[in-house]
Parts: C-alpha cells; sequence; structure tokens
C-alpha cells in the first residue's frame, strides 16, 4: 500500500443538472472520449446508477451508488492530472471506510495498467468486450464512402427517391420537443412487442428527461418530417473537443433506409468539428454487435471489470 493520508470517506453528492459543467471540465480533460464518462449521462441515467460525486485535490470522484452490494462499492476512474495512484488509493479509502471493496466496472486499458503498477496482485482485471465503445470517423458517418459502404449509399439514394419530396430535415431546436416526445411515446408503442417493454420505458423516461433539459444539457438534434409528421429523430452531445457521443436515435422502419439517412444528415448537422462519433457499446446483442462492426470503426474503447481482491 502507498504511505498516503487516508480519507475516511468521501463526501459525495448525487449529480444534479447544475453540476454538468464543473463535471465536463473533468471528464471531457481525461474521460478519453468514452460515453460512460459523460457529465449528461451521469445525470440522466441517476435512477439505474445513481451516480454521485465530489471533488478533491484536483480529482473528480465518481460513485455508482445504485450499483454497490453488500460486498463492493462501484466507482468510475479517477479523472484528474498529478498522483493518479494517490487518487485510487483515496477510492479503496472510501470504500474500506464503508466496510468494503471497491470495484469498477469500466476501466479503461491506460487506468488498468496504472492499477496493476501501483497495486500488484491487488485487482481482478477482465476485459469485457461487450462494454466495448465503437469509435468511428465522421467522415465515415457523413459520407459512408468505399466498396464496404456501398449498400448504404444505395439505401440512402433510394430513400430520397422514394420519399425525397415528402421529407424535411431539419436541426432539433426546443420548438421540435412535444413532438418529438409524441413520436417517442408512439415509437415505444409501436415496438413494445418486439423490444424489452420495460427496457423501452425506462429509455423513454431519459428521453423525456433530456429533451426538456435540452438547451441546458447542451444537446443538439436532427428531426426527420415525412408529410409534415416527425418519423425519426435522434440527438447527442460532445465528450470533448474531437468526440461526439450519440445518445438516441429513434425512426420509423416503414421508410426504408430512414437509419442511414438520419446518421448522414445528423452528421453534417451536428457533428461538425469533431472527429469522430462514439457509437457506444454492443452489450453483447449479436445483431447489434455486426452492425456495428460493418460501420467500420477506427478502433474500439476497451473496458474492463476490475474487483478489488
Amino acid at each position: 500500500m502507498l504511505n498516503l493520508p487516508v480519507i475516511m470517506g468521501m463526501d459525495l453528492k448525487p449529480v444534479s443538472l447544475d453540476d454538468i459543467e464543473i463535471i465536463y471540465q473533468y471528464t471531457s480533460l481525461y474521460g478519453e472520449g468514452c460515453c460512460q464518462h459523460s457529465p449528461v449521462s451521469m445525470w440522466s441515467l441517476y435512477e439505474k446508477y445513481g451516480d454521485s460525486f465530489c471533488i478533491q485535490d484536483g480529482f473528480l470522484y465518481v460513485c455508482r451508488e445504485h450499483l454497490c452490494d453488500d460486498g463492493y462499492r462501484v466507482y468510475l476512474a479517477p479523472f484528474g492530472a498529478g498522483d493518479i495512484a494517490g487518487a485510487f488509493e483515496n477510492i479503496l479509502s472510501d470504500a474500506h471506510s464503508h466496510g468494503k471493496k471497491a470495484k469498477f466496472i469500466t476501466l479503461t486499458e491506460k487506468y488498468v495498467n496504472i492499477l496493476n503498477g501501483s497495486f500488484p496482485d491487488k485487482f481482478e482485471c477482465i476485459n469485457d468486450r461487450d462494454l466495448a465503445e465503437y469509435i468511428i470517423s465522421t467522415e465515415t458517418m457523413r459520407d459512408f464512402p468505399g466498396k464496404i459502404h456501398a449498400r448504404r449509399r444505395t439505401e440512402i439514394r433510394s430513400f430520397w427517391r422514394d420519399f425525397g419530396d415528402r421529407t424535411e430535415v431539419s436541426e432539433m431546436t426546443a420548438g421540435d420537443r412535444e413532438e418529438v416526445l409524441d413520436y417517442a411515446s408512439e415509437w415505444v408503442e409501436k415496438y413494445s412487442e418486439t423490444h424489452d417493454e420495460e427496457a423501452l420505458e425506462r429509455e423513454l423516461k431519459c428521453i423525456q428527461k433530456q429533451i426538456w433539459n435540452y438547451d441546458k444539457l447542451g444537446i443538439s438534434g436532427t428531426v426527420i418530417r415525412i408529410d409534415g409528421n416527425v418519423k425519426a429523430f435522434c440527438y447527442g452531445v460532445g465528450l470533448n473537443d474531437d468526440y461526439y457521443d450519440v445518445l438516441i436515435e429513434k425512426g420509423d422502419r416503414e421508410y426504408p433506409g430512414i437509419y442511414r439517412v438520419l446518421r448522414q444528415e445528423s452528421t453534417k448537422l451536428n457533428v461538425t468539428g469533431y472527429k469522430y462519433v462514439n457509437f457506444e457499446e454492443d452489450v453483447g446483442v449479436p445483431g447489434l454487435r455486426r452492425l456495428k462492426e460493418s460501420y467500420g470503426p477506427e478502433f474500439l474503447i476497451g473496458k474492463y471489470r476490475v474487483t478489488e481482491k
């Protein structure tokens, strides 16, 4: 163990809407473009993860309170510059002050290496492929270049041929809230029989929470209307100067190619200036994995489940 001052429990508080800007100052610099490190997601998904935080000595600490159990307290990596090993020691002290061990479920390779170098044989580290995040170049999402994307370009041309004179694409604004939320509810009702209904309801609540706070969260989005009615929308948020996180995509599959068009048009409208689109995880779903791999990602952000022995 390192000979560092022991913090007998951190003064953590739930992530609130007013905290997002200060948290972003840390995650944008040290979050590696990882979607799990988005303050927007921390706030939006509080009911699921219970993210609580504090800032001490130049480091941001986040505990996922709702994932803690009788044996472990669950954390994100410490975000900051300087003595990262000491910051991990502070996390261990916090866990131990609660009579528990520390667990991390989304550590990147960088932080795993720091842990193993600073605390030999103290942690079990497992690379979880299901949690790897797909990083797609902005150019790929905008242009779908090359042979690998020929089918996508064909589907996009077909969409515009069949529906172009009936279609309007626009950047999402506060004035679109009601229509977008109505369509989100319709989408959930329409697809509830072929999806996990409980998961869809949770997602709908998250969409409602984000849309009603659209401006405060710094979200940008795209809406597609056909015959004047919303038939697709998506939105996301910058993770830092280089990475843009796609938070939500919804579209009516009765219009073939609409998701391809949505991704292309939203990249043109919302992702200008970013190098990469974070297409998030496939969570081990085979069909979703095949889809995301087919985009030819520039690389994956690998993530580890790390447990104190």
